[in-house]
């Protein structure tokens, strides 16, 4: 009997389970919105100066990997996150009604962000196309609550952050226009390094072989 137990083990470590596809969820892996709230990222227009407040209520978000046997589906827009932590509790979102002046649009400029962040648009802008690539890079922000997704390929760091501009800029070409303030906001997200590759390795070989002296012992 304990023979089969142990063989039993040995399959269930060595093999992979059967794949379930799951949609992305707001706090990342599949956290929902009661453990991942969203934030909101403010953005007011007074005619003349452009402000954000961003709220600071809540828990810093954490970027999050899926855990097997759950996966992104393949033929998803979403599956451009397979493999990463990712999370979109951030978002522009409106501090009441905004009139903008004629022929010109709020913008989102990319200040600072670390390298191995990555972010992708998601409803009600195009679904999962890739912004935010290098500093400077700008996204027309439509007004309305934009949540968009954020991801880390095998975090090797605890935080990750990203700076951006908030500004009038033309409609069409997003430079900015003259006589109108702009501000700027921080989010900072939070995530579990991973190790390297060679690392897991060595540590799964370790549990293999401790399972190995057990069941022969």
């Amino acid at each position: 009997m304990k023979a089969i137990s142990c063989s039993i083990l040995l399959l269930v470590a060595t093999s992979t389970a059967s794949a379930a596809y799951v949609m992305p969820m707001i706090g990342g892996g599949q956290v929902g919105m009661m453990g991942a709230p969203m934030i909101h990222a403010d953005v007011s227009f007074d005619g003349t100066n452009i402000g954000v407040v961003l709220d600071t209520s809540h828990d810093t978000p954490m970027l999050r990997p899926l855990t097997p046997p759950a996966e992104f589906d393949p033929a998803q827009p979403w599956a451009v996150l397979t493999g990463k932590a990712y999370n979109y509790q951030y978002a522009f979102n409106p501090s009441g009604f905004i009139t903008l002046p004629v022929n010109a649009g709020i913008w989102v400029e990319r200040i600072s962000q670390d390298a191995a962040l990555e972010v992708y648009t998601r409803p009600p802008a195009a679904s999962y196309t890739r912004i935010f690539e290098n500093d400077g890079d700008r996204f027309k922000w439509s007004g309305a609550m934009q949540h968009n997704a954020y991801a880390v390929l095998n975090p090797t760091e605890s935080t990750y952050s990203a700076t951006y501009k908030i500004y009038i800029g033309d409609a069409n070409t997003g430079d900015p226009l003259d006589g109108y303030g702009s501000a700027n906001t921080t989010w900072t997200w939070t995530a579990t390094p991973i190790p390297e590759p060679a690392s897991l390795g060595v540590l799964g070989l370790g549990a293999m072989l401790l399972l190995r002296r057990r069941c022969s012992a």
